[in-house]
């Protein structure tokens, strides 16, 4: 028999190939957490990567944290002696500040205060964050009202203008899928019957545009890289004022002044995002102002 064969389980190596490999864990999926879209156009249109919803990517980061700082307090323990000789002096062998964990230290402290005080590059980094999260936004993949999949189909038919539940009803049940009542939750009713909220959603409007069965990739349309179908479009959450202002026809002074009324804070170069992120408002909320404004 070998000497490999018989040689003893060593929980050096297990502990130190776990914290590896828990660690390349945690940076892949934060990776992912980074460009995934907020979670009202995730959850809406069945968003998927790899295969993968957004929530089971959040329980998979989180678990592989805690598997990463587990294996890594095992890891400190088991090289402790190792760890120690860092914070003593190379000749006296006692406790002495070393420039390399002075160092380290520093830059800790660089990096919190660089992110509380919010300034390049660690605002860059946050900022691009955003960007990335809002470039998903379209109005294809937009609910009618954020998390409508949490409501009841009832609750959806009183938000929903020109559209009673009966109608909703009929339009589904035409579809082949079983209603039993109207109290089901739009998200629960669209994972049984093995689909997306949003196409659901047009489902029941009548509306029978809109790809949504849940499969591997990207479901709903709404995949990396963008809206379904055609590539990413520019959401109107991501136009800027002055831009929207000349899509429509609309004045961007008049513009401002109406969105100042109402307390948010407009100027023509920033996007509808910004403004509404101003007052904590969803973007639909500046589409109808504006859309006033013009009658």
């Amino acid at each position: 028999m070998s000497k490999d064969a018989t040689r003893q389980f060593s929980w050096r190596s297990f502990v130190s190939v776990l914290t590896a490999a828990s660690f390349i864990g945690m940076v892949f999926t934060g990776i992912v957490l980074f460009i995934v879209p907020p979670g009202r156009i995730a959850n809406w249109t069945g968003w998927t990567f790899l295969a993968l919803t957004k929530h089971q990517w959040i329980a998979l980061h989180d678990w592989v944290s805690i598997v990463f700082i587990i294996a890594s307090a095992f890891h400190l323990y088991l090289n402790w002696k190792a760890f120690v000789s860092y914070f003593k002096s190379r000749i006296t062998r006692a406790f002495a500040l070393r420039a390399e964990w002075a160092l380290a230290l520093a830059l800790f402290v660089a990096i919190f205060v660089g992110i509380v005080v919010d300034v390049v590059p660690f605002s860059t980094l946050m900022a691009w964050n955003e960007s990335i999260k809002h470039g998903w936004e379209s109005p294809k993949q937009q609910a009618p009202i954020p998390h409508a999949e949490l409501l009841t189909l009832t609750e959806l038919a009183e938000k929903v203008p020109d559209v009673d539940i009966e109608t909703m009803l009929k339009n589904i049940r035409e579809h082949g899928i079983e209603v039993e009542s109207a109290d089901v939750v739009l998200g629960t009713l669209a994972e049984s019957s093995n689909m997306t909220p949003v196409r659901l959603y047009n489902i029941a409007l009548g509306q029978s545009g809109g790809s949504g069965r849940r499969a591997g990739g990207h479901a709903g349309g709404a995949g990396y890289g963008g809206g379904g179908g055609g590539g990413a479009s520019r959401g109107f959450g991501q136009m800027t004022l002055s831009q929207y202002c000349q899509q429509t026809g609309l004045d961007v002074n008049t513009a401002i002044e109406k969105l100042n009324k109402e307390g948010f804070r407009a100027e023509a170069d920033m996007t509808i995002r910004m403004i509404a992120d101003s007052v904590g408002a969803h973007p639909s909320e500046i589409r109808g102002i504006l859309d006033s404004s013009q009658h």
